[in-house]
């Protein structure tokens, strides 16, 4: 698998593809990067003037989205990227921490050199665009550096579920990226830990690697969504 170019939330033409397929997936997209934040609103309208394709194909993806949590549908035709609470949070990082955890252990099993070297082309693509405040390329970096770590792993069911939650997690981790400083050390980066230990073919340092990976970004998550709290009130 190959580092792709940083997507931003700037839909293309769909005039010429599978329409209802390509808009869920250039939906999906965006809000497994950062492309959308938590309470965007969408409507068909828009959407579908932005895609170069009619509304009914657009209001199937949205439907699509709708049903797997990533939004909400509102009165007449709109939906809303979904918004997590502290509870929906804490929920999606421990699922995370569990599957991606297992991802990465079975990875460490059957990776191919290519592969790490992918992973190590990305962290280092992930460090560059955070050092230079480039948040939208480096949250599209480090979903990819997931995924293909997981889809590594050789289990498309569980690579299926993981995507899920990073549908739902994705828009948040915007609060990550903007709030804190990339290390300046690369060597400290758990990326680094996790990619020696797939060299060496260590299971469970590679689990625990991409474990802390993902609980490291708890602290400034919850203070955003804490702050979000309580603003409303």
């Amino acid at each position: 698998m190959t580092a792709a170019e940083p997507p931003e939330f700037k839909v293309r033409s769909l005039a010429h593809v599978n329409l209802t397929t390509e808009a869920y997936n250039e939906l999906k997209r965006n809000l497994m990067t950062g492309g959308l934040k938590p309470g965007a609103k969408l409507t068909i309208r828009n959407l579908a003037a932005g895609l170069g394709i009619s509304p009914t194909p657009v209001r199937e993806a949205l439907v699509q989205l709708a049903a797997e949590g990533a939004l909400t549908q509102t009165a007449g035709r709109s939906f809303i990227v979904a918004q997590l609470d502290v509870t929906g949070y804490e929920d999606l990082r421990t699922l995370r921490e569990l599957l991606e955890g297992e991802g990465a252990y079975r990875a460490a099993e059957r990776i191919s050199a290519e592969t790490i070297n992918t992973l190590a082309t990305l962290h280092t693509q992930l460090i560059e665009a955070k050092e230079n405040a480039d948040f939208a390329s480096a949250l599209a970096y480090n979903q990819q550096f997931h995924l293909t770590l997981c889809a590594a792993g050789g289990s498309q069911r569980l690579l299926k579920i993981v995507e899920g939650l990073w549908l739902q997690m994705g828009p948040l981790l915007n609060a990550l990226y903007e709030h804190r400083e990339a290390p300046s050390n690369l060597s400290e980066h758990r990326h680094i830990t996790l990619i020696n230990a797939l060299r060496e073919g260590d299971k469970e340092t590679a689990r625990r690697a991409i474990q802390l990976d993902i609980s490291d970004g708890a602290t400034p998550i919850l203070a955003h969504l804490e702050a979000q709290t309580k603003n409303r009130t």
